[in-house]
């Protein structure tokens, strides 16, 4: 039997303030308003409040980027370098071509986003006299070693870098088909030749041609150059120093410089 239907409160289905249901706040109209009594209470629907968590978690969600963003990167312990010529103790090649001429000559500039420095230092050997004019200058040049350092503190270098190698790379590659390997008057490889050196940084490549030998490194947020360019006759133009020898004496030395820097 199919008794009577109960009665409803009026609003129920429209969500009228259920039994032992409280009003919020925000939903009480006083009589000093100049209104009447508070009617039935009209509950929120389901998904406004859903709405609301969801903006609630994109806004959590929206900061926590925001912080990842912008957090400094780890540095991996390198440290600015006020000189590198001072930094760069060169032990290995000091001892292979000859003694430093001086401190050398260092340069730096510093921004919030990276720091760069470089030094130049010539080295003469044991015996070594440049030829002269008749006023008595110098005529010719000393070996040289090339140190540069860039610390980078916002961004990941290691893109630019890789990109740098590829590019490199492509050249070799380039200057191996079109050119010979070796000058047929002065007998030496003019191509330039790029290999990767395994166990220093993160990545290490070295570079050769006919000018000297160049090791590039990146470690982390740091990108090192070490690089050794011969001296030359003043008369032929032609590099007296083989400089093509030093490849170990540079990755002795650049390690001793990673772990000054890191120091």
């Amino acid at each position: 039997m199919i008794s009577e239907p109960e009665l409803v409160p009026e609003g129920y289905f429209g969500a009228a303030e259920l039994p032992g249901q409280r009003l919020a706040a925000d939903d009480v109209v006083t009589e000093d308003q100049g209104q009447g009594p508070a009617g039935p209470r009209r509950s929120r629907p389901a998904w406004l409040w859903a709405l609301g968590g969801a903006v609630v978690a994109s806004a959590v969600w929206a900061g926590g980027l925001y912080l990842h963003s912008t957090a400094e990167p780890d540095l991996g312990g390198f440290r600015a370098s006020r000189n590198l010529c001072l930094d760069a103790e060169l032990n290995a090649l000091t001892a292979a071509i000859g003694e430093r001429v001086g401190q050398g000559s260092a340069w730096r500039s510093a921004h919030e986003s990276l720091d760069d420095v470089s030094c130049y230092i010539e080295m003469r050997p044991a015996g070594y006299e440049l030829p002269t004019d008749e006023d008595g200058n110098e005529l010719g040049s000393l070996p040289s070693v090339s140190v540069g350092y860039t610390l980078h503190k916002k961004t990941d270098p290691g893109p630019e870098f890789e990109g740098m190698m590829a590019a490199r790379h492509t050249a070799v590659e380039d200057t191996a088909v079109e050119d010979t390997d070796v000058d047929d008057a002065t007998g030496v490889d003019d191509t330039t030749a790029l290999r990767r050196v395994d166990g220093l940084g993160e990545l290490a490549f070295v570079v050769r041609d006919s000018g000297g030998i160049t090791l590039e490194v990146l470690d982390g947020q740091a990108v090192l150059s070490m690089s050794t360019s011969s001296d030359w006759d003043a008369e032929t133009g032609e590099p007296l120093t083989d400089v093509n020898d030093f490849e170990p004496m540079l990755v002795e030395d650049m390690r001793a410089l990673l772990d000054k820097l890191k120091s």
